[in-house]
């Protein structure tokens, strides 16, 4: 199935200068709601959301910032060390995610167990407006399906430089065939150069999973299939958007009208 990178879709919003604290709670909710709605299709993967509002997050896969305890503004020393005693025994690497600051007793805990190391990662978000390109000669965008879930994870591995065999948990068949969920790759002459992973939530479209094999990278594909995403998403009733980007991604991202929500302290195990 094409995804039309032509198509133009209607200006919703026109996006005022600064995000309001409710557009940034909304997003952040979302964020939680998509990783939540992942872990119920990837096997041995769980979320727990404590009673103080501390959360857990257990995805399996062997990345830390991808196995996390998540610490809001509010917090309850007591619940995040719970939650970091569960995650420390759980046998993957892992990471205490900070929303707000890292004040000295939440660091001195996240020392106890290890967590020395920090990662700073944006929160961008968008809301829906119009958009229209073509897409590069030779290109072509399409969703896929859980049948073609060796294609999928092939594509990430060249992309993000990993194993195959992680890419794969990125590309189970129960996640590319979830109806919430949409995985897409652009073909350059038959060759998979690029891929990304949408989750629905609400109002809001998480984007994920964005890669492109570094030999292919300059030449567009990336933007164009990012845009074609957007499309997709909001044509199914997606108004807002969120994206947690690397230094290399994120000047696309903001190119195309995303803007800094919050940025968010992962205290990682040492390098």
């Amino acid at each position: 199935m094409h995804v039309p990178a032509w198509r133009r879709v209607g200006s919703l919003h026109v996006m005022p200068d600064s995000i309001s604290n409710t557009a940034t709670d909304a997003a952040v909710s979302a964020f939680h709601q998509a990783i939540a709605r992942l872990t119920e299709l990837i096997p041995g993967a769980y979320t727990r959301h404590g009673a103080a509002g501390t959360r857990l997050v257990f995805t399996t896969f062997p990345v830390a910032t991808l196995n996390t305890v998540c610490v809001g503004r509010e917090r309850d020393l007591d619940e995040v060390e719970g939650f970091a005693e569960e995650l420390s025994a759980a046998g993957a690497p892992w990471s205490i995610q900070v929303r707000g600051e890292v004040d000295p007793p939440l660091r001195q805990l996240a020392v106890r167990y290890g967590r020395t190391g920090i990662t700073a990662l944006p929160l961008l978000v968008w809301d829906a407006e119009s958009l229209a390109t073509a897409l590069p000669k030779g290109a072509g965008v399409r969703k896929v399906s859980g049948a073609e879930t060796e294609v999928f994870a092939n594509a990430l591995a060249a992309g993000f430089g990993m194993p195959t065999e992680v890419a794969r948990l990125l590309a189970l068949p129960a996640l590319l065939d979830a109806p919430d969920m949409n995985g897409y790759i652009l073909d350059l002459h038959g060759e998979a150069v690029a891929t990304g992973f949408n989750v629905i939530a609400g109002d809001h479209v998480g984007m994920f999973n964005g890669s492109v094999a570094p030999q292919h990278r300059g030449n567009g594909y990336y933007r164009a299939l990012v845009m074609a995403r957007l499309q997709d998403a909001v044509a199914s009733g997606a108004r807002h958007a969120f994206a947690q980007n690397t230094p290399m991604s994120r000047p696309l991202y903001e190119s195309l009208g995303f803007r800094l929500a919050e940025t968010w302290t992962y205290l990682t195990p040492a390098d």
